[in-house]
């Protein structure tokens, strides 16, 4: 991971050893082998006794064996998080490179960093719940995935809900846009996707447009996914379009990852209603 505190090496290590008591539990050496002594040596020796059940010591081996050995330990670690890092680097151009695509794909103005995906799930033939997948840079956001149990709409028109869900979702937007005071965070829904992907056809699709436009809500791009997750539809585009094999993946497991979410029975759903 990075650096995100600014520690001093003894701060490092006695912070390791806190999570290593917390972590292990009794299950810790009866020796600890350190590059430096921790802060609160003594105080962190008597807390690691504690949570073995017998005597810890916290050692800086100068030579010998013990020092031979926490080189190699230190050895193993550089090169165990050069490589995580360099992982990491591979996998982030390589969601990057996806979201260029499917911007140039869509024809979108720039690379849509957030993703909300929506579907509408009817279940046990009168319960119909929707529901929003998000994805930022490439990634889910489960914390940020929410339910909407329908409310205004009787029977099974999927257009009529598709209206809904949006307009109470960009409801939410404009309203807390406006809501914060100075100094306050901005609520759950004060973040504006890129891009709003619907899962279905073009009444999916011109549903959606129409409560943006009702709203007054300009700057996100729409699009929807035919069944066969292959084909999309764009506003004001008559033809759909063929999306980039890699892109192609992403946007597949938002609108799974969306199914999966408004699958779930009536009642969690209902318990977990968004606004």
């Amino acid at each position: 991971m990075d650096k995100v505190e600014d520690l001093t090496m003894p701060q490092l290590v006695a912070s390791f050893l806190l999570e290593l008591a917390m972590e292990r539990g009794n299950d810790i050496a009866r020796e600890v082998l350190v590059p430096v002594e921790p802060e609160d040596a003594a105080t962190l020796a008597e807390l690691l006794s504690e949570v073995r059940g017998g005597r810890v010591s916290i050692r800086v081996p100068q030579r010998g064996d013990k020092r031979a050995f926490l080189e190699t330990v230190r050895e193993n670690a550089a090169e165990a998080f050069a490589q995580h890092r360099l992982k990491r680097a591979k996998d982030f151009n390589a969601r990057s490179q996806a979201l260029r695509e499917l911007q140039d794909a869509l024809g979108l103005a720039e690379a849509p960093l957030r993703i909300e995906c929506y579907d509408i799930s009817t279940l046990q033939g009168t319960n119909s719940v929707a529901s929003m997948v998000v994805m930022e840079d490439g990634l889910p956001r489960p914390s940020e995935y929410r339910r909407f149990k329908i409310r205004g709409v009787e029977g099974q028109d999927d257009f009529a809900m598709m209206h809904e869900v949006i307009t109470r979702r960009f409801r939410a937007l404009v309203e807390q846009r406006r809501a914060p005071a100075p100094g306050e965070a901005p609520p759950r829904f004060a973040y504006p996707p890129n891009l709003v992907i619907i899962d279905g056809g073009k009444g999916q699709l011109g549903a959606a447009r129409r409560a943006l436009d009702e709203l007054g809500v300009d700057g996100v791009e729409l699009c929807s996914l035919a069944k066969r997750l292959e084909e999309v539809f764009r506003p004001d585009h008559p033809e759909s379009i063929l999306l980039p094999r890699s892109s192609r993946r992403s946007t597949s497991s938002s609108a799974s990852a969306t199914r999966r979410t408004a699958s779930r029975s009536p009642t969690t759903a209902a318990c977990a209603v968004a606004r």
